[in-house]
């Protein structure tokens, strides 16, 4: 699972995230969580590619609400064929990554307890993969994503044991996915990679974005 992020560190995403244009209204945010809003990148139908807002919740396609009976911030490779929702989006090829500069996670189950905060070595940005769809909101066109997940590898084994969010740390595969859609580049990432323990939970340290979204 990947259910909290930040987006914060945006003076490198120029070097590091494949067609970044950082928008005028963009805002760094420590505490990212599902249902939303957060900046990805996105190849559209036509093929361009475009930076744009989406909630991490991802609607059927065409959709006239936005809804949340069912969890779909995070979609899982092996069911990218299967499940309701995505193999429409693959076959229109709406492809998208979505830039963070770190992930959270909550190795020891308990309600109110610290997350750890995840990096891949070095603390750079990088990108998740993911699909996107558009919705309505009062015919107003909005746009929402997804993030794919994969199989633990080793580092990520101890920290959550079923699930690992689909790293896309070069700027090379974050093009070969948003371009050509290759699955090859959707499995467990093989880099090195490093977390701390933070010492209080996310709405405390980060308390500013405790408002909703």
């Amino acid at each position: 699972m990947c259910g909290r992020a930040s987006q914060a560190e945006i003076k490198a995403y120029r070097q590091k995230i494949h067609e970044w244009l950082e928008p005028d209204d963009f805002i760094p945010r420590r505490n990212l969580r599902p249902t939303e809003p957060a900046w990805i990148v996105a190849r559209r139908e036509d093929g361009l590619v475009k930076t744009l807002q989406a909630k991490w919740w991802c609607q059927r396609d065409g959709s006239g609400q936005f809804e949340t009976k069912y969890p779909t911030f995070n979609a899982r490779v092996e069911a990218m064929h299967t499940k309701k929702l995505w193999p429409d989006l693959l076959k229109k090829g709406q492809r998208c990554i979505y830039p963070i500069d770190s992930f959270y996670e909550w190795p020891i189950k308990g309600k109110g307890l610290p997350p750890v905060e995840i990096f891949v070595k070095g603390r750079e940005p990088y990108a998740l993969a993911g699909l996107w769809s558009r919705y309505y909101d009062n015919r107003e066109t909005k746009y929402s994503f997804t993030s794919f997940t994969c199989e633990p590898n080793d580092f990520m084994k101890p920290l959550h044991e079923k699930a690992m969010p689909v790293i896309l740390n070069s700027i090379e595969e974050q093009k070969l996915w948003l371009l050509e859609g290759d699955e090859a580049v959707l499995r467990p990432y093989e880099g090195e990679m490093e977390f701390v323990q933070l010492p209080d939970t996310l709405e405390k340290l980060y308390p500013e974005e405790n408002q909703k979204y």
